[in-house]
């Protein structure tokens, strides 16, 4: 159980600008009325990402891609393509893993940690971060060309596996630039999404069980 919430906590959005060349913003109720507005359009997105998983200790970098969708409001796919062949999809309140054939399909209310990071992950790809306001702490900053928006857990079940997710947003069209998931000061895994398409996606079928 331990290994499935950490992959799941991992799976979704190298930023180097750090925390002391961004400004918190001032008017932080005017920003996540901004973003709860461009929430309420947001119904579909479908990128490629690139997957950096640093691993601290060894000061070693493990890098994947592949094609990356979401689909409002509860439904997220991740089609690893590189280095090895893997399927990641989250539909409500299940979870399917898929590797050479082999599949292993969870439910997310069976463990309250993993339910909360869920919560916190669908926040992260759709802005609307109303559900988390009151288990997370979060901090918002911004320099020319981005907007940060860091996220804290309070619950100190869930800190146990992930201390921060931090999520780089562009500020032309509000859209995830980059999503850090950091496990401990010294390891993250960060995703970086390209290529990005909005409102495209009409069926369900990326996101069967």
């Amino acid at each position: 159980m331990k290994q499935s919430i950490i992959f799941l906590a991992v799976i979704f959005l190298n930023i180097f600008t750090s925390l002391a060349q961004m400004s918190k913003i001032e008017n932080e109720t005017s920003f996540v009325k901004k973003m709860e507005l461009s929430a309420s359009a947001f119904k579909s997105m479908e990128s490629d990402f690139k997957q950096i998983k640093r691993i601290g200790a060894f000061n070693q970098d493990i890098n994947s891609s592949g094609k990356f969708y979401y689909k409002a409001n509860d439904k997220i796919a991740l089609n690893y393509t590189a280095p090895l062949s893997y399927l990641v999809v989250i539909n409500g309140d299940k979870m399917k893993m898929e590797s050479d054939g082999k599949k292993n399909i969870m439910s997310l209310k069976d463990n309250k940690q993993m339910f909360e990071m869920n919560n916190i992950l669908m926040a992260c790809m759709t802005g609307n971060f109303s559900k988390i306001s009151n288990t997370c702490q979060l901090k918002y900053y911004e320099d020319n060309q981005q907007y940060l928006v860091s996220i804290e857990p309070k619950n100190e079940n869930v800190k146990k596996y992930i201390i921060r997710f931090d999520i780089y947003l562009n500020k032309k069209d509000l859209s995830v630039d980059t999503l850090r998931v950091s496990e401990t000061e010294n390891d993250y895994t960060e995703y970086h999404f390209s290529n990005k398409k909005y409102n495209t996606l009409i069926n369900d079928s990326l996101f069967k069980l």
